[in-house]
């Protein structure tokens, strides 16, 4: 008895075809990086190792670094925290400051912080957002919220032992209550038992 192979037909090659085809273009899709979940991951992790970054390079140099936020916006500065008197004695001697560390927020994002101070902001000022000390630990004096779209953000924290960044997805912006509003609508009595 003789076996019979069987071909494949037309149909069935272009079924699989087909299929490898939706399978290609949902992976690509997925590695895009248009979700704004995924851009939030990806920043969330970039921040995560610049801020581990300048946790070490305060470490290194033993002095306070400060993490900035510019009123533009669209980055984060890290610098040692210099007195007065430190910075005319570097003038003084041509001396330059430590290099500034920078991360750039990614262009479709957008960052506020949880008590919405960088609406304060006038030109040229900055805002302090993260504070790191030579012990390793860390402060976060406004705690930044990472917004990408409507619905999509991830708010930061810093463990103050540990100097650690804390990822998490809720916006906080939301409960945040202008002090001017309630003056405004409330007597100061009422006011300071809201605040």
């Amino acid at each position: 008895m003789m076996c019979r192979r069987r071909n494949f037909t037309l149909i069935e090659m272009i079924v699989v075809l087909a299929i490898m085809v939706i399978a290609v273009a949902v992976v690509a899709a997925a590695f895009r990086g248009d979700d704004p979940n995924i851009v939030l991951d990806n920043a969330a992790l970039d921040l995560e190792s610049y801020l581990a970054q300048v946790r070490y390079r305060s470490a290194e140099m033993g002095r306070d670094y400060i993490v900035k936020y510019p009123c533009e916006g669209k980055e984060l500065i890290a610098s040692p925290d210099y007195s007065r008197e430190e910075l005319e004695q570097m003038e003084l001697a041509n001396e330059s400051s430590v290099e500034e560390m920078k991360f750039h927020i990614p262009e479709n994002c957008t960052m506020i912080t949880e008590s919405g101070a960088e609406k304060l902001l006038t030109q040229e000022a900055t805002l302090e957002i993260f504070r790191f000390y030579p012990d390793g630990g860390g402060s976060a004096a406004n705690r930044p919220i990472l917004k990408c779209g409507e619905k999509s953000c991830r708010s930061f924290d810093i463990s103050f032992l540990t100097g650690r960044l804390q990822v998490s997805n809720e916006d906080f912006s939301e409960t945040y209550v202008d002090p001017g509003i309630i003056e405004e609508t409330v007597s100061e009595k009422e006011a300071v038992t809201v605040i």
